[in-house]
């Protein structure tokens, strides 16, 4: 701080104010009563060897992959039975990876964005490429034209090496939260004495590597890409780099529709900080007011929520470039509600439309009024099962806000199609605390990774194979 004569000059303030802002510390958390053992404490900066951490991470994530491809060959050959016109006889295995939500990237690339927007008879938008964000056509096009190849070869250059840099950053954030359990410090070193950890931080990027949605990391979709760099802004903010944590979620924000969650999320990150710093000061000695105290806390955690606030904004960046560019202020929700005939003049649902959705694909068979109590049992359950003792103690305070405020986003926003399972992809905490469970168990972890195989064979099968294609339904992966 820096003082003139006993005076507090206005430099210390604006210091003060922003001393969250560059690099925010993690709140420290009370012990849990777990010691280091004597080989923990002679072990101390003795890193596990890259083989058994981070390269055994890339390892399990070539595997699946390679078996993600294979399915998707079989799915690529099959397909000629019920050929559509996104996937005609004559095409490619490039190209079938770079159908549906893909091509639509490659019209990005080609096109750019229509600056009118094409309007149905009923006066809904028809399907559009304002719908998807740019991120990944313009790093696509970008290999595309420095290296002379398809942009169909180039999207999967993207999500392949995406993939795999996903593969690290999660067996670090899964290490860490592991620790973090253990010791009470996020750490996402593994140490020797960690192997036990290490051990299941792999187990979890290996169940997620397998699981039913993720043959997507090996297509054109932006889900590679956007994933990473969600868990690298979950990243940023355990480590308290707050500065970096802006460019990665600006980018997070221009690969897929994930703004909302995430400012949501960084601003609870804000929140729980400034809350705990709060407690840590009325916990000692008390020598000022709450309200004092309040303040200090607050003032220590300015920069922090300066950031928070700008990542919130990161959100309209798409919309807004819409608006100006169409010169239609509503261009991105019209656009958004159009893919499912609607209107803004209808408005937009929240909540209600998972319970419509499903009476419709029930062809109304089962009431409105059981399938909303089902949909209250499900909120209910899905928060009270990451919020239970187990969970809260295994997943780090910061993975469990993102997990709660990605869920609460397709809660209330999400329209429940076929890409439902695809869109829970994000939630990727969830697969280190299944793994958690029966810790003595031989049996459980393989059955798990057993049963994602089959899930995701059976995920291909249906939603890129085009079994279920008939006259009037086409399921959309």
């Amino acid at each position: 701080m820096t003082k003139h004569l006993g005076r507090v000059t206005p430099s210390s303030v604006f210091s003060k104010l922003f001393s969250g802002f560059l690099t925010g510390p993690v709140p420290v958390l009370e012990d849990r009563g777990a010691k280091s053992s004597g080989a923990d404490a002679s072990s101390e900066r003795r890193l596990l060897p890259a083989r058994r951490t981070w390269v055994a991470a890339l390892l399990i994530w070539a595997v699946a992959c390679i078996f993600h491809l294979g399915l998707l060959a079989l799915a690529h050959s099959q397909h000629k039975r019920h050929p559509t016109p996104e996937t005609p006889l004559d095409i490619d295995f490039p190209g079938y990876l770079n159908v549906w939500d893909a091509t639509f990237y490659s019209r990005i690339y080609a096109n750019w964005y229509p600056h009118e927007l094409p309007v149905r008879a009923n006066g809904s938008v028809d399907f559009n490429n304002w719908a998807f964000y740019p991120l990944q056509p313009l790093l696509g096009g970008g290999i595309a034209n420095v290296f002379g190849i398809r942009f169909s070869i180039a999207s999967l250059v993207v999500s392949l090496l995406a993939g795999f840099v996903l593969a690290v950053v999660l067996y670090r954030l899964f290490i860490g939260s592991l620790n973090w359990r253990a010791r009470g410090v996020f750490d996402t070193r593994a140490l020797v004495g960690d192997e036990s950890r290490s051990r299941l931080a792999l187990w979890g990027v290996a169940v997620y590597a397998l699981s039913p949605a993720s043959p997507i990391f090996v297509t054109g979709y932006a889900e590679a890409l956007s994933t990473l760099l969600l868990a690298l802004c979950v990243w940023c903010v355990l480590r308290g780099r707050y500065v970096l944590l802006l460019p990665v979620a600006l980018l997070a924000a221009l690969s897929r529709p994930v703004g909302v969650p995430l400012g949501a999320f960084v601003g609870l990150w804000w929140l729980w900080c400034t809350v705990s710093d709060y407690r840590i000061r009325r916990a000692g000695e008390v020598s000022q007011p709450a309200l004092s105290d309040a303040w200090a806390a607050f003032r220590g955690r300015f920069g922090q929520l300066l950031g928070a606030l700008l990542v919130c904004s990161f959100a309209f960046v798409h919309p807004l470039y819409a608006a100006l560019y169409t010169g239609r202020p509503d261009a991105y929700l019209a656009t958004e509600l159009g893919w499912s005939h609607r209107k803004p003049s209808d408005g937009h649902q929240y909540f209600i439309q998972w319970v419509n959705q499903i009476y419709r694909d029930f062809s109304g068979a089962v009431p409105k009024a059981v399938l909303a109590l089902l949909f209250v049992a499900l909120i209910v359950g899905f928060y009270w099962w990451i919020s239970c003792k187990f969970s809260r103690t295994l997943i780090h305070p910061a993975m469990w806000l993102w997990t709660a405020s990605y869920a609460g986003y397709l809660f209330v926003f999400w329209l429940p199609i076929s890409s439902t399972i695809r869109i829970l992809l994000p939630l990727f905490p969830l697969s280190l605390l299944v793994v958690s469970y029966l810790p003595k168990s031989r049996w459980y972890r393989p059955t798990l990774a057993v049963l994602s195989i089959l899930m995701s064979a059976g995920w291909v099968i249906v939603l890129w194979g085009n079994v279920l294609i008939t006259r009037h339904i086409v399921l959309v992966p």
